[in-house]
């Protein structure tokens, strides 16, 4: 069995022979145009500016794209979806994809939720889904058009397994939102964004890298395949256990445990991905991933070699 075929058994939600890993065993496929930056603006299509810290690239602070939501058809440069090369992107993601791998496309990374905020700010943000529900709602429909145009080029051009969507729609504290703005303002347009994903043949990954909560049991009504990065805690512990395996997870991995805090030592960090696995993968349903360790400095990359090194030891044995 490849990676390909056991990365697709487990994101169905069953137990292949090893406990894959993300991103390890998939070929990405991604479009460079939520990165592009104006050189005139250094701005991207939403007009948002970004600065690099240790945590990678967060919008700058001190710029607005946005002050008003009721601008936003002024500023936003969506770009035509339809002048894109499309059979180029394809045919260099074939020439170098891994044909033993899984095949995942990066549909969003901020979505109807995030880029919002990103352009705002999360006060503002936050403020106008009460202020100007209207205008705000407008920019979420066109948005999710948007996305699942994209999503439409996508599963035509490239085929993907999986398709990677989602939001950053909670902190480590919980949902930032309520269930009635969730209900009134998000739910419908995210429908359509995972029917849409679903329509091509891919699979839907929705990413949502903070405590979920309430969340989970809406990921499933929606159609989501595979929850990536949920906070490991007893709200996700009991929604898989109410799920079984079909509540499908990337992830696992305790970012804020005792093997993830700077200078823990080898075996702390080594229980830590057994931990993971025996927990949230005992079943299969779990595509490991630590999500991503925040530096560079010698203590995270140590940290790092440890969390691969145990998970290709206990990962491709405990199902056996």
């Amino acid at each position: 069995m490849n990676k390909r075929e056991n990365y697709l058994i487990t994101a169905k939600g069953g137990k292949g022979e090893f406990v894959p890993s993300f991103p390890a065993d998939v070929n990405v496929f991604a479009l460079p145009f939520w990165k592009a930056i104006d050189p005139q603006t250094g701005t991207d299509f939403m007009n948002v500016k970004w600065v690099k810290n240790d945590a990678g690239s967060m919008p700058d602070e001190s710029h607005r794209a946005m002050d008003d939501i009721t601008k936003w058809r002024e500023i936003i440069k969506f770009p035509v979806l339809s002048e894109l090369d499309w059979e180029g992107m394809a045919k260099a993601f074939n020439d170098n994809r891994d044909p033993e791998k899984a095949d995942i496309a990066m549909l969003n990374t901020a979505g109807i939720f995030l880029i919002p905020i990103n352009m705002m700010g999360w006060v503002d943000g936050l403020c106008a889904i009460y202020e100007e529900p209207e205008e705000f709602e407008a920019l979420i429909s066109a948005l999710t058009d948007f996305i699942v145009e994209l999503a439409g080029y996508i599963n035509k051009y490239i085929k993907p397994d999986v398709m990677f969507t989602g939001d950053d729609l909670a902190s480590a504290n919980g949902p930032f939102v309520s269930k009635e703005i969730w209900n009134k303002m998000y739910k419908p347009y995210f429908i359509k964004i995972i029917d849409a994903i679903h329509e091509g043949g891919a699979m839907a990954e929705f990413h949502n890298c903070g405590n979920n909560q309430w969340l989970i049991d809406e990921y499933m009504e929606i159609g989501v395949d595979i929850c990536q990065l949920p906070e490991p805690n007893e709200d996700l512990l009991r929604a898989k256990e109410k799920y079984g395996s079909r509540l499908v997870l990337t992830g696992g991995w305790d970012r804020h445990g005792e093997g993830a805090m700077p200078g823990a030592p080898e075996d702390v960090v080594r229980k830590s991905v057994r931990d993971a696995i025996d927990i949230y993968g005992k079943d299969g349903g779990l595509i490991f991933w630590d999500g991503g360790i925040c530096g560079t400095s010698d203590d995270s990359k140590q940290k790092m070699a440890w969390v691969l090194d145990e998970l290709a030891k206990y990962g491709s044995v405990v199902y056996k």
